[in-house]
């Protein structure tokens, strides 16, 4: 079963989080480094350079993994294209005469047909 949007968001989270972690440590230790400690010390000053570049990550992580995986089947657009062999005058290949969307949804129904019948 493929996992719901939640889950893959939480995957993303979990991505996001752990990348953040390790910029953080490392831009943060080398801001340190060059800057000093400030006021707050070395430990507090790195570890809010973690914490905000990680929840930066995780929420980018967790939005941009669920718009990724939502169609998680691939088209083969070239073998859908209703106006294969025909070229332009130019020599470049025409556009679909109905847009992709249009295309898939029909597939779908299709393939919906296909294991009713069965």
């Amino acid at each position: 079963m493929e996992p719901s949007r939640w889950e893959r968001a939480k995957y993303g989270a979990a991505m996001g989080g752990a990348v953040g972690l390790c910029i953080g440590l490392v831009f943060g230790g080398l801001s340190a480094m060059r800057n000093g400690p400030g006021s707050r010390g070395y430990v507090n000053n790195l570890a809010q350079t973690m914490m905000s570049s990680t929840a930066m990550f995780a929420f980018f992580m967790a939005i941009g993994s669920v718009i990724r995986t939502e169609e998680a089947m691939a088209i083969d657009y070239a073998s859908l294209d209703q106006n294969k062999d025909r070229k332009t005058l130019w020599g470049g290949a025409m556009r679909f005469k109905t847009p992709p969307v249009v295309i898939l949804q029909q597939h779908r129904q299709q393939q919906q047909q296909e294991s009713q019948q069965q």
